[in-house]
């Protein structure tokens, strides 16, 4: 789990400035090394999280390209693994 937030704490800090993101838990990007696939989800922030424009109630695939918003953040999203490839083996 890859939580998401303004604080150093997160595994991903969003600390520039964009104070609409929580400061912990905004969102989470989870792996999931059986399917080999990534999914989001909200976390306990008072903003919502956007996935390609649509909010993101509920766990949901996310793929790579797809468009991450936070607060007034838009990310892009780029996997490091995937079908073709982890970093624990074949």
């Amino acid at each position: 789990n890859n939580s998401i937030g303004r604080d150093v704490s997160q595994r991903i800090t969003l600390d520039h400035g964009d104070s609409r993101i929580s400061r912990e838990n905004h969102c989470t990007v989870t792996y999931d090394p059986v399917t080999r696939k990534f999914y989001l989800q909200h976390g306990e922030g008072n903003q919502l999280t956007w996935l390609d424009g649509q909010p993101v109630l509920a766990p949901t695939l996310v793929a790579a390209g797809n468009q991450i918003r936070v607060g007034d953040t838009v990310l892009r999203f780029v996997p490091l693994c995937g079908k073709d490839f982890d970093w624990t083996g074949p």
